[in-house]
């Protein structure tokens, strides 16, 4: 794939763009309909046809959390496994899909995919800075045909900060536990036809976990982000707009795949170990798009938008001791008391060390349209489009030998660049889609249907050949179309209550064709997904009651180290699997006095039931390796999630509690008793991470006219929980934190 220059990319827009010149009514309530930011839902999610969350402005700015991890939790059908404790690279799915790395659903920001490689290497390594977002969109079931490639689970959309209809400027700046600190600054304006945001925002912290010398634990993530739009006259025969969006960020994380063993998670659950002392995330990312808008007509739009983005990361981090993996020596410290001691700072002796880098490549176009119309008392919505996307990642991975020399790391012996991994994954893909709503009286009947083409190319250097030139070259390619149906119905039974259900068959693509000669080709994994649900929307009250089923055809595994696996990238089928549960959530005001002061309450509530259907004989990676059994649960899918949140509000302040349950979760395979950890249970014999409740509190008052002041506090019961055994050995959630600041609004 060629690298992009930015004058291909404007090229590549100007030649496809489209131009209108015919003559068309025109209204102010459809120029702001015209300039308002991508929303992958167009309406509330009271009126989606099919299942679909929204967390608005007001309520991010209430909950004060940088972290997504803890805002995505107070909507049901989600899981989420933490990693670092700050929701950084988060590890979501929706409806049983796997959550490592995010990997498995269809992530976008403004409407556009932002995974560093969504095809060729899906693994959301990069993840947008949360911090900077102002609403964040779920689609699930059949509401999501339109959004692809992964479309079994859902859709997720962060919208960021939109540009103001006046001159406006933002600050915030807070302060907290772990030297946990944000500086945001944000200004723009609208104009009679050019408008324009631009935002500064860094989020670092000392982190909460503890080398033995002290050194910094956390990270330091900076965005620029900029908007640029010139748009006709309100009273312009069309409405078009025209913005250039660009955005980079960077991030050095001083963090580490490498948890700890049970025993010292009890000593002291936020430990690192001496061995990952060199530990280290680099990190950047460049993004640029081009989205034109137009409005032949009062019914009828189109958006067009090219996008190109590059994406690199280096993560450095110790990979094995005293030549014994990290997995054997967590699993049995004593029988590897020496390599132990050695991780530990208390031997001096080797460390192997690996660098992998990648980078990874994004260019595309987008144009979706949409069309209303009315046969008398029919009414009819038209919705189709279509998507080019070239994706490419370029792997490399470099050993090195350190020496642990009383307690510090020394390189002995720097490896060459590629002795552990180089080879380029590539992608191309076309897609579209087509929906057709039809609305007759009090029935909404919502048709679709997905097509996606795509080519996957596989190209590996071997370890040995860093120049590239190609003496042990191994490629191979795959092409796959396929149509994905789906069709939604929605029935109004009172005004402020509906009944929908919808059926529509999901996919995921299989991954990176096999250069190995005894290895089989992964196949598409499809999925019949169904719905039924009932909605109330009724003054203070918000209701959704979902029950869902998706049966899987070649449900797909994959064999990364963040997941576990050892890091082949590859993937493979494991047959059939159901994976069944309900959802529900209710939005209430409790009460509201004379004075205004109101009390607020919400829940989210998921049962999640996913099992093997068929026994096979797995590969490798997040499910482990042998003999699955039909009948199994599927790890990594917690049961049950809960999340609660009550707030008491008033016109100048609010407080919100929100409590989140996480159930057992199972991670491994076999034997039908949980085995949780403890200091009786192997290593290896652990196939359950424990239940928590984890609480958290967040206050605002409205000092003046233009300032407030915020509090957080994190845990605030201080309680000590496993959130993951992944990527390797037992990680902590955050302890207690609490964390001021003020929020300055001009």
């Amino acid at each position: 794939m060629p690298k992009i220059s930015i004058h291909q990319f404007i090229v590549f827009f100007a030649f496809i763009s489209p131009v209108f010149a015919q003559q068309s009514e025109s209204t102010d309530s459809l120029h702001a309909v015209q300039l308002k930011e991508v929303s992958i839902m167009g309406t509330s999610p009271y009126k989606v046809v099919g299942s679909g969350a929204l967390v608005n402005f007001a309520k991010i700015q209430k909950l004060n959390q940088p972290d997504i991890n803890k805002v995505i939790q107070t909507i049901p059908g989600i899981n989420v496994r933490d990693e670092e404790g700050f929701g950084l690279r988060p590890n979501i799915g929706l409806r049983g899909t796997p959550v490592n790395r995010s990997a498995k659903i269809t992530l976008m920001e403004d409407g556009i995919l932002m995974a560093p490689a969504p095809y060729s290497d899906p693994s959301a390594y990069y993840f947008p800075t949360f911090a900077r977002m102002e609403q964040l969109e779920v689609l699930k079931g059949s509401s999501q045909v339109k959004h692809g490639p992964y479309t079994i689970g859902g859709a997720i959309n962060l919208i960021s900060t939109s540009i103001p209809d006046a001159f406006k400027g933002f600050a915030q700046l807070s302060y907290g536990s772990f030297g946990t600190n944000q500086q945001r600054i944000w200004i723009g304006n609208s104009q009679k036809n050019i408008d324009y945001l631009f935002e500064v925002n860094r989020l670092a912290s000392n982190g909460f976990k503890e080398l033995p010398s002290g050194a910094n634990t956390g990270f330091d993530r900076r965005d620029i982000m900029g908007k640029v739009r010139w748009h006709t006259d309100v009273n312009a025969p069309i409405n078009q707009s025209l913005t250039l969006k660009f955005l980079t960020m960077s991030e050095e994380g001083n963090d580490t795949y490498l948890g700890l063993t049970f025993n010292d998670f009890l000593t002291n659950s936020n430990r690192r170990y001496a061995a990952t002392q060199k530990d280290l995330l680099d990190m950047n990312h460049q993004h640029l798009s081009l989205t034109h808008s137009i409005n032949p007509t009062n019914k009828f739009s189109i958006t067009s938008t090219a996008y190109a983005a590059k994406t690199f990361r280096d993560w450095g981090r110790v990979n094995s001791i005293g030549g014994v993996s990290l997995t054997n020596i967590l699993a049995d410290p004593i029988s590897n008391s020496t390599a132990y001691s050695i991780m530990t700072g208390q031997s001096n002796g080797n460390l192997n060390f690996q660098s992998a880098a990648r980078t990874f490549y994004v260019l595309g176009f987008q144009s979706n349209l949409t069309y209303d119309f009315e046969t008398g008392a029919v009414r009819h919505k038209i919705q189709s489009g279509i998507r080019y996307h070239q994706d490419e990642a370029d792997r490399y991975a470099t050993q090195s030998t350190f020496a642990m020399t009383n307690a510090t790391m020394v390189l002995s012996s720097a490896g060459v660049k590629g002795n552990a991994e180089n080879q380029i994954r590539q992608a191309k893909s076309w897609a579209g889609y087509l929906q057709y709503e039809l609305v007759i009286d009090k029935l909404t009947i919502s048709p679709g249907i997905r097509y996606e083409n795509m080519e996957l190319a596989f190209t590996n250097f071997g370890n040995n050949d860093n120049a590239r030139i190609g003496t042990a070259l191994k490629s191979a390619k795959n092409q796959l179309a396929i149509f994905l149906p789906g069709v939604g119905v929605s029935y109004v039974v009172k005004d402020n209550m509906r009944v929908f259900g919808g059926v529509h068959k999901g996919f995921s693509p299989p991954g990176m064709p096999s250069v190995t000669a005894n290895a089989t080709q992964a196949k598409t994994e499809t999925a019949s997904s169904y719905e039924l649900g009932y909605k109330v929307n009724y003054k203070n009250l918000k209701l959704q009651a979902i029950g869902f089923l998706n049966n899987y055809q070649n449900i797909l595994g994959s064999d990364n180290v963040s997941g576990g696996g050892a890091g082949t990238g590859d993937m493979f089928n494991a047959g059939n699997a159901k994976i069944q549960g309900i959802e529900f959530s209710l939005e209430q005001n409790l009460w509201r006095s004379s004075t205004k002061w109101s009390l607020p309450l919400s829940i989210a509530y998921t049962y999640n039931e996913a099992k093997f259907m068929q026994t096979f004989v797995n590969a490798g990676g997040d499910w482990g390796t042998g003999t699955i059994t039909k009948g199994e649960f599927i790890p990594f899918i917690t049961p049950q999630l809960l999340s609660l949140s009550l707030g008491l509000e008033s016109e100048k302040m609010n407080i919100t509690l929100v409590s989140r349950y996480v159930g057992n979760t199972r991670i491994k395979t076999g034997n039908p008793t949980e085995i949780i950890a403890s200091s009786n249970a192997k290593y290896n014999d652990v196939n359950t991470i424990g239940e928590y409740w984890v609480v958290d509190l967040s206050g605002n008052y409205r000092w003046t006219k233009f300032i407030s002041l915020f509090s957080t506090i994190n845990n605030a019961l201080n309680n000590r929980y496993i959130v993951a055994n992944l990527p390797q050995g037992f990680r902590p959630g955050m302890p207690f934190s609490v964390n001021f600041g003020a929020k300055i609004n001009l």
